[in-house]
């Protein structure tokens, strides 16, 4: 039997509850409580249904609840998830895992040795662009990959509790090393802008250096009025580019085209061919439902989950190392 407990029903917590009533109606889970200290809305989202409480504890305390799911705000994420962990249950933790290294070494430290399971919200490792992205980059289809660039831009009100890095940034130094295959990029480095508020960055512009001379770059943005809301991965490769928008589940961008150095005579000359732009149909998913399976999948397997504890660890190790010093280099960690 697999029971979830879900604590915090806000902006992005109603959509979790969305998933998860329709996993309930679909017999992937068992049982559903929901959880939130404003019960006027946790009430409403519940409805006739699903059970509630105002009192996190309850959960923790009632035996058929398995795993929690954790979309609280961030900084309650490391107390909330280590008194879970303790408590005996499998946890779910929106991104970022904790607000610092520190509390993320420690919370990994807890699952290790209750023997639980703990999995972190990065939640465009599953997304159906992403994982087509990923199968090419295995088969070698973009030949020499030259850069990755992200745009994550927005016109909207700049939290308070955070900056950009946390916020989005914290989804790049993730993926980019889980598309290439590592923990680590060889050199994050990062310059931010903060304009509104002291100290809580509203712009962020990343580099990331990998093997291969292969770059990573990403612009995150909350001040943008020409850009409502823009999500978007670009792959530039020698044989093959890709770009994938975010916003569209089933669909990603392909050139043919090719870009490269060829030799002619002692020296190499650029080389740039024409081609055209075709949009390649893929399976539309949900990425958030994906992202919930794999934990219920977790909870049943015992096997780690794809966006698992340690990855979730390194990005915030990356984060807060960018943002204390303006860069990151794991070999000085």
């Amino acid at each position: 039997m697999v029971g979830i407990g879900l604590i915090g029903t806000g902006y992005w917590g109603k959509n979790h509850a969305r998933n998860w009533k329709r996993m309930l109606d679909d017999g992937i889970i068992d049982k559903l409580v929901f959880c939130d200290i404003d019960e006027k809305r946790v009430k409403e989202l519940a409805g006739d249904e699903i059970p509630y409480t105002t009192n996190y504890k309850d959960l923790l305390n009632d035996d058929e609840i398995s795993g929690i799911d954790i979309v609280t705000p961030s900084n309650t994420h490391f107390p909330l998830g280590k008194e879970a962990l303790i408590a005996g249950k499998d946890v779910f933790v929106e991104k970022p895992l904790t607000m610092s290294t520190k509390e993320a070494e420690e919370l990994v430290s807890t699952a290790e040795n209750c023997k639980k399971i703990l999995m972190v919200g990065h939640i465009f490792r599953y997304h159906p662009g992403i994982l087509e992205v990923k199968k090419m980059i295995e088969k070698g289809d973009f030949g020499r990959m030259h850069y990755m660039y992200t745009t994550r831009m927005a016109y909207s009100t700049p939290r308070r509790d955070m900056g950009v890095m946390y916020a989005l940034g914290v989804h790049e130094l993730d993926l980019y090393c889980y598309l290439l295959g590592v923990q680590y990029p060889n050199l994050a480095k990062m310059t931010k802008g903060s304009f509104l508020q002291p100290n809580i960055e509203e712009f962020a512009s990343i580099l990331m250096e990998f093997d291969n001379n292969i770059s990573g770059y990403a612009t995150e943005s909350w001040m943008s009025p020409f850009d409502k809301k823009m999500r978007t991965l670009t792959i530039v490769g020698s044989r093959k580019s890709v770009k994938v928008d975010y916003m569209k589940h089933n669909e990603i961008y392909v050139f043919d085209g090719i870009m490269e150095s060829r030799q002619d005579g002692n020296q190499r000359i650029p080389f740039v061919s024409e081609g055209e732009i075709r949009t390649i149909s893929i399976p539309e998913k949900e990425p958030l439902r994906e992202e919930l399976c794999d934990f219920v999948n977790s909870i049943n397997t015992r096997k780690q989950p794809l966006a698992d504890m340690y990855s979730g660890m390194r990005a915030v190790e990356m984060v807060e190392k960018c943002l204390r010093d303006g860069f990151f280099r794991p070999d000085e960690n």
